[in-house]
């Protein structure tokens, strides 16, 4: 009986959802600094450049701008287009990295500061649908966090995901929803348990937790929207998402620089553009290698099924044991 009113609520949830979706959804548009993001973007194009300047403005301020053909099919071979675009992907990543300064600060402010990254991220790249979606997202698990109750975490993000396919039904087709969603589980739910047992590792520890973390998750949704799967994906992004917070925080003190101190722009500059080559040089040497993506055709529901179902016991029996071993 107790469950009763779980079974009425998800009745009464999916009849709302699909009179939504005959409805039709509501699109966000809210754009509030646009002239100030154009002109970071000339200045960044002026201390910058190419293609580090075009990946800077991806990356810092959601800027689509063209790439090299090359750069972008190497990019997609990695499976690390998504870091150069605004995307919901992307942002859970790098607030992820902020999330785990909790090594260096007291985990409350190390919250604290990865939910001001969020709102300062979304503001700054326009409150693009992608971006603000993933923002809400990983927020309100962060404050769950926050609160003592990390064992909710998944539960917030699962009832966000469902009020927000209210705003806009068509967004559960949507590759960018699927990513942002499945990226900020990964990070907020999945990457603790394997940080676990990879903060050992040095460096590249938590980089690697977080970066599993996300690629498992949103392997199925890449695979089966691209039809292949980067084989390289893991170890290129482990070695390349650590440039990604310092070159915006590189990046952002150089820009504000700019308005008053050209020389020592452009010297701090030097330091963005020396992390972005290198991003760059890893980025091509393993989109290269002979195996670097596999082509895997057609896949049915079931498969993708199995392949989460696998994950979820894993991370479960990881989760268990990581538990016992600490007491």
């Amino acid at each position: 009986m107790k469950k009763l009113p779980v079974v009425l609520a998800i009745i009464l949830y999916l009849l709302i959802f699909l009179i939504r979706y005959q409805q039709g959804g509501w699109e966000v548009k809210l754009d509030l600094f646009p002239e100030i993001r154009h002109n970071l973007d000339d200045r960044i194009s002026r201390l910058l450049p190419s293609p580090q300047a075009e990946l800077l403005s991806g990356i810092l301020l959601g800027q689509n701008k063209s790439l090299p053909a090359g750069l972008k099919l190497s990019l997609r071979d990695t499976s690390t287009l998504h870091i150069v675009v605004a995307s919901g992907q992307n942002l859970s990543i790098v607030a992820g990295f902020f999330f785990y300064l909790a090594g260096l600060i007291k985990r409350r402010q190390a919250i604290v500061l990865s939910l001001l990254a969020v709102i300062g991220y979304t503001l700054l790249t326009g409150v693009q649908v992608p971006i603000l979606r993933a923002a809400v997202m990983f927020c309100l698990a962060g404050l769950a966090t926050l609160s003592g109750r990390q064992k909710k975490v998944w539960w917030v993000l699962l009832v966000t995901a469902a009020l927000m396919l209210l705003v806009n039904p068509k967004w559960i087709l949507d590759l960018s929803f699927q990513l942002s969603f499945l990226a900020t589980f990964g990070v907020v739910v999945v990457s603790p348990v394997l940080m676990k047992y990879l903060h050992k590792i040095p460096v590249l520890g938590q980089d690697l937790a977080v970066t599993l973390a996300a690629q498992l998750m949103v392997t199925p949704v890449i695979a089966i929207s691209f039809h292949q799967i980067s084989l390289v994906s893991l170890i290129t992004n482990a070695l390349i998402l650590w440039t990604v917070p310092f070159a915006m925080i590189l990046g952002m003190l150089s820009l504000v620089l700019s308005f008053v101190w050209g020389g020592a722009a452009w010297l701090l500059g030097l330091s963005v553009s020396a992390l972005l080559t290198y991003f760059i040089y890893i980025v091509q040497f393993f989109a290269s290698l002979p195996f670097a993506w596999e082509y895997v055709g057609e896949q049915g529901i079931i498969f993708w099924a199995g392949y989460y179902l696998i994950v979820a016991s894993i991370i479960w029996t990881l989760s268990v044991y990581g538990t016992k071993d600490s007491h």
